[in-house]
């Protein structure tokens, strides 16, 4: 592992104007931070300041979300323990010790392992999963729920989604609760994912929503949605909205921890799914690389109707824009400001500056897009100027690389398999030197 992938926590966390604390890591290692207080008020100061805890009397409490699995690794050979919660992980040493004052405090001791956390990386105690039971098919996966509404797994392959609801509290006084999304077993992120967490808890009423909350992330393994606490009330009951795109179909369900507070049951939660979740069709295909008559070219990246521009060839910063129809666009370029393009077809761009971009195509037919091998999962092609990256992540395969060798033959290298040559057939086809067929998806 390099030295970029081992941060801080000042690098790993950003606190929003309304205290709620993120912890981004996207699978990199975090350093051990502060362990030692020299009393509790310094200690609650230090959750203030580094994890945006907000005091409730003599406790403290606070909201969070974290994006993507991470490890703990310390120096001199020493394998850290790593809780799978970034409140524990930033106040213990690299064995999970905290000290306050005279008091040291071991925080492997006294947790609900039954209702931890999931995720986290190498290192983290794994949970005993409540009995799953399976009830049925939904989007070509079986679906598998417990008893208890905590938890509900979706099995595609060798691929595991899971919607995950949790409770738990220490003899030590900490306490955490949330929901969680998370991907195992396979190269098949979830393209998408998104959590809306309503908090019960007995104030004035009986189980008052006391906080709304959510979160989301896009292609990655894992991302959650929980408050915390220390020496401060718990909330009766958290009920978790969890929805997901994953293999491209999409998933949802509500899933439930704590007690009584069954009100959660007819709160107003989201419809379906978000808007910024739909694809819009546009008469030429975005993805690749395109060039404005130039020898150096743009890169343009279409994640649902977002797009990404990475302008770096021209020396130039990323920009970003939206499909607005199937045949218009709208980028802004931050060095610069924003333009509309209109998609002529088959294969240029002409901008409101009055410029035009045409599409590099190295090959007889543009090979951006998903493939089928006639089965119900598809491999998708990412051509560049002479590099090509297949993306097996739908067979639970990891990425394949390659090349073209010429106009009509490209040479891929599947990192678990051996590497084939392809000759490409217009206007669709690929034809493997393995005897497969792959057909290009409209």
């Amino acid at each position: 592992m390099s030295n970029q992938d081992l941060l801080t926590l000042d690098q790993a966390t950003t606190i929003r104007k309304d205290g709620h604390l993120e912890f981004v890591t996207h699978n990199a290692s975090i350093q051990p931070d502060r362990h030692t207080f020299a009393n509790y008020d310094e200690f609650t100061r230090y959750l203030r300041q580094a994890l945006g805890g907000r005091p409730e009397g003599r406790g403290i409490r606070g909201s969070m979300s974290r994006k993507g699995m991470y490890s703990r690794r310390a120096g001199n050979g020493i394998e850290p323990v790593t809780f799978g919660d970034p409140v524990l992980d930033a106040i213990s040493s690299a064995t999970g010790v905290l000290v306050i004052g005279d008091q040291t405090i071991d925080l492997r001791e006294g947790r609900e392992l039954s209702n931890a956390p999931t995720g986290a990386g190498s290192g983290v105690v794994v949970y005993d999963a409540p009995y799953l039971k399976f009830t049925g098919i939904v989007n070509g996966a079986e679906r598998w729920a417990s008893d208890d509404g905590a938890m509900v797994e979706y099995r595609l392959g060798t691929g595991r989604l899971t919607f995950h609801a949790w409770k738990k509290h220490t003899i030590y006084q900490y306490w955490s609760m949330g929901g969680e999304i998370s991907v195992t077993n396979t190269y098949a992120k979830f393209q998408a994912a998104d959590i809306t967490s309503h908090y019960y808890m007995s104030v004035d009423a009986p189980c008052q929503v006391v906080k709304i909350d959510s979160d989301s992330d896009r292609h990655d393994t894992y991302v959650d949605e929980y408050e915390w606490g220390w020496n401060s009330q718990q909330p009766e009951r958290v009920a978790s909205l969890c929805r997901a795109v994953w293999h491209g179909m999409r998933f949802a369900d509500l899933v439930t921890a704590g007690n009584g507070c069954d009100i959660y049951k007819n709160d107003n939660w989201p419809v379906g799914f978000p808007a910024d979740w739909n694809t819009i069709g546009t008469v030429v295909n975005l993805n690749g690389n395109w060039t404005d008559g130039s020898s150096r070219s743009a890169v343009i990246t279409v994640d649902f109707k977002a797009l990404t521009v990475d302008m770096s060839a021209f020396g130039r910063p990323t920009a970003h824009g939206t499909v607005v129809d199937g045949s218009s666009i709208t980028v802004t370029f931050p060095d610069d400001k924003t333009y509309t393009g209109q998609l002529q077809s088959p294969n240029k761009i002409r901008w409101s500056n009055g410029s035009v971009w045409t599409k590099v195509i190295n090959t007889v037919f543009d090979l951006n897009g998903s493939w089928t091998d006639g089965s119900a999962r598809s491999a998708v092609i990412y051509e560049g100027p002479s590099s090509i990256k297949v993306d097996m992540s739908d067979y639970d395969r990891p990425d394949a690389h390659g090349s073209i060798a010429n106009a009509s033959t490209i040479s891929i290298t599947f990192p678990d398999d051996k590497t084939y040559t392809g000759q490409l057939q217009p206007p669709n086809k690929i034809r493997w030197s393995n005897g497969s067929v792959w057909t290009k998806k409209a």
